[in-house]
């Protein structure tokens, strides 16, 4: 996940920035972009996304390892594996419902993926992530005037070593005023969508998240469509020759 793919939430604009409020909105886009990938990730299990990595298969006669020739994606819901290979799909669905111990997998041949279903989160667990989530943005807000405070600094001794003017210091501040409200709103946008997400449902408890909550529209669409994304099979697989069985 990259700012190319969260251009339509990057903060653009009108007039050319003052170098400090230019090296400000940077610093504020890279923490922007990384908690909206923190958002994406939050619930995603690792232990499901590791599952596999001790398993090995025999293709060809060559025990192979089995994720050399499969993808897997851990959401909160369900575990996705893509597997071109129906020989590799075959072993694989054994090896989920044998030796993974799950007595419902979906196979999805359209899309060569496998679906594990898990099972729903606790209500304690769904209420973690959301204090998680509320966390997180938390974060993000102290980031942000944490470093707006250390460029006041630097725009401080700018204008005791007149590198800097009081009226473009005034205009740098405005402009990073501005910079951290779009940031702000749209990360307030993608926390709420999470949220909604975690829970399945959402009831604003303040102003601010009843204003907003109408508008979480483009964030939620953008995490949903990551996530579907993220699940689409590989196009080439690598091979790794390895020992052969006999």
């Amino acid at each position: 996940m990259d700012e190319k793919q969260l251009s339509e939430f990057i903060f653009e604009a009108e007039d050319e920035l003052k170098s400090y409020s230019d090296s400000f909105e940077s610093r504020a886009r890279d923490r922007f972009v990384a908690y909206v990938k923190e958002m994406f990730e939050l619930g995603s299990t690792d232990e499901y996304g590791t599952m596999f990595h001790a398993d090995r298969i025999v293709i060809n006669k060559r025990n192979r390892r089995l994720l050399d020739y499969i993808e897997v994606t851990a959401l909160i819901d369900r575990v996705e594996v893509v597997s071109l290979n129906q020989e590799v799909t075959e072993r694989l669905i054994e090896i989920i419902k044998t030796e993974k111990g799950f007595e419902t997998v979906h196979h999805d041949e359209a899309n060569s993926k496998v679906i594990i279903p898990l099972p729903p989160l606790t209500f304690n667990q769904q209420l973690e992530l959301n204090d998680a989530a509320i966390a997180k943005l938390g974060q993000l807000e102290r980031t942000f005037f944490s470093v707006k405070s250390q460029t006041g600094q630097q725009i401080k001794k700018g204008i005791e070593n007149e590198y800097i003017t009081q009226v473009d210091a005034a205009k740098v501040s405005k402009e990073i005023d501005q910079i951290i409200e779009h940031y702000l709103y749209n990360a307030r946008l993608f926390g709420i969508a999470k949220r909604e997400i975690i829970m399945g449902s959402f009831k604003p408890k303040t102003d601010i998240e009843a204003e907003l909550y109408p508008k979480i529209g483009p964030a939620k669409d953008f995490l949903t469509a990551a996530a579907a994304a993220q699940s689409q099979p590989m196009e080439d697989e690598p091979e790794e020759d390895m020992t052969m069985i006999e």
